[in-house]
């Protein structure tokens, strides 16, 4: 497959955007309102289910197919502030591995630290245990509950890890936080700004879905609201190629080598690809020699919107595209922009063929 440089440019550029704004669960409005003022001149109507979740029409007739990325992220949540100032929070999906000794945003504008004991005052024992949620705290710089609720704080406001984008020394290579799902919605983003409605095949619509990483509940709603034929959530997944892991056996897929289509997804329960939408997916494969990674069972607990959507209504005909990404849910995610390029190029053949 062929790769465009200045789409593959304008995809950069796209996502870099993406990464710089904050949303997490619950949170996701700045998010789906900057795709909202993206999509708005290039679709026939862009308007919020009752949920929330963003619902763009982009044209066609036919068979209703939806595409739906999750707009989401994980974070921290603000459930009060002390007297002197500093904000107790709850994690939204963060290893914990990765809460502690973290920069990050509050509110998407306010600067802040989740704290963390110095180390040259732990125990042994506190040295070897990770954090109690119970415990989880942001500081801010003030020195008052009241400083905080002036800066606009308080019990729901929300905080993300920082935007750290960073380009490797190949920068194809892209890290940062948020790139599940970022990378995503860049992708539908990108794939409707090059898209002719005159040369659609379906009824498309795209769906920037809420609340995903804290139980598929967006993708639920906007499949029950649009009532598809047929969906494929787009996303990012887990890929083990470093040390330490056996990719070979566990996980079968490597960054750079192309979009991954999901078989099955999940463990408990499990979620299976529909066999014509497989199909059609490999057709396409080899009909345009695009990259693509066949993942039959991932190991693992890995859901994506598909999972919470094909159920709905009278059943829907589903599927999973997905990103590699290294160091998932950590603030140092890291994907192959190629990977999304193959991704890109199979969406467009699937739409207008």
């Amino acid at each position: 497959m062929k790769i465009d440089p200045v789409r593959k440019q304008q995809y950069k550029d796209t996502l870099r955007a993406l990464l710089q704004i904050s949303s997490p669960s619950g949170r996701e409005r700045p998010m789906t309102e900057h795709l909202r003022k993206l999509a708005q001149p290039l679709a026939q109507e862009v308007f919020y289910d009752n949920y929330g979740n963003l619902l763009v029409h982009v044209g066609g007739s036919g068979e209703r197919l939806m595409l739906c990325a999750h707009a989401d992220e994980l974070g921290y949540w603000i459930r009060s502030i002390s007297d002197d100032g500093f904000l107790s929070a709850t994690k939204i999906g963060v290893p914990d591995k990765c809460v502690e000794a973290r920069q990050v945003m509050v509110n998407g504008t306010i600067p802040g630290v989740v704290g963390t004991k110095a180390a040259h005052l732990q125990t042994p024992e506190e040295r070897l245990k990770l954090v109690n949620p119970r415990e989880i705290f942001i500081d801010i710089g003030v020195s008052s509950r009241a400083e905080a609720e002036a800066l606009g704080i308080g019990v729901g406001s929300y905080a993300s890890p920082v935007c750290n984008y960073m380009e490797m020394h190949d920068p194809d290579l892209i890290c940062c936080r948020a790139l599940d799902n970022r990378a995503g919605c860049a992708v539908l983003i990108e794939l409707l700004r090059h898209l002719d409605p005159a040369a659609l095949t379906c009824e498309l619509w795209l769906a920037f879905t809420l609340q995903e990483e804290v139980g598929l509940r967006g993708a639920a709603a906007a499949a029950n609201y649009l009532c598809p034929s047929r969906m494929i959530a787009v996303d990012t997944v887990p890929c083990a190629d470093t040390p330490g892991m056996n990719w070979k056996r566990d996980l079968p897929v490597q960054l750079g080598r192309g979009v991954v289509c999901s078989l099955s997804e999940g463990m408990h329960p499990m979620n299976f690809i529909h066999p014509d939408m497989e199909a059609r997916i490999m057709a396409l494969r080899d009909k345009y020699d695009i990259p693509l990674q066949p993942l039959s069972v991932c190991g693992f607990s890995c859901s994506t919107d598909a999972l919470g959507s094909t159920i709905q209504g009278r059943g829907i005909a589903g599927a999973t595209l997905t990103i590699p990404r290294r160091y998932s849910h950590s603030p140092t995610e890291l994907m192959h922009v190629n990977d999304a390029m193959a991704m890109l190029e199979l969406l467009t053949r699937f739409v207008t063929e």
